[in-house]
């Protein structure tokens, strides 16, 4: 999984300490999770910008535009970033599974009641 995870962020310049660092602290992820961890680093900076440009001026600033190009400098992908955004993720698939339990129980609960037995 390291070796995977090192490829995941070379081009972030994450060490191997880091990278060994991360995965240690999240046993039991699969590789998809260190995926969608960088990708929300960079979900994130394009939120930013379409904040701080406003919606109604994305048309304008992508289309046609003649400040050219969008770019975005790397973000930093430090080991206390990185950990941040796993412990988000890691919160909300806790939350995932905690509605994915209710549904469950209360699909359970409805098929009780239909029959008039709470069995």
């Amino acid at each position: 999984r390291i070796g995977v995870c090192m490829g995941i962020f070379q081009e972030d310049n994450v060490n191997r300490d880091e990278v060994e660092q991360l995965v240690d602290n999240f046993p039991g992820q699969s590789i998809d999770f260190f995926g969608a961890l960088r990708a929300r680093v960079y979900d994130d900076m394009v939120r930013t910008f379409i904040k701080d440009l406003g919606v109604e001026n994305m048309g304008k600033r992508l289309v046609n535009s003649k400040d050219g190009k969008v770019t975005f400098e790397k973000p930093e992908m430090s080991k206390e970033v990185l950990m941040k955004y796993g412990n988000m993720l890691v919160g909300e698939q806790d939350n995932v599974k905690r509605v994915q339990l209710a549904d469950a129980y209360l699909a359970g609960a409805e098929l009780a009641g239909a029959s008039g037995s709470s069995l």
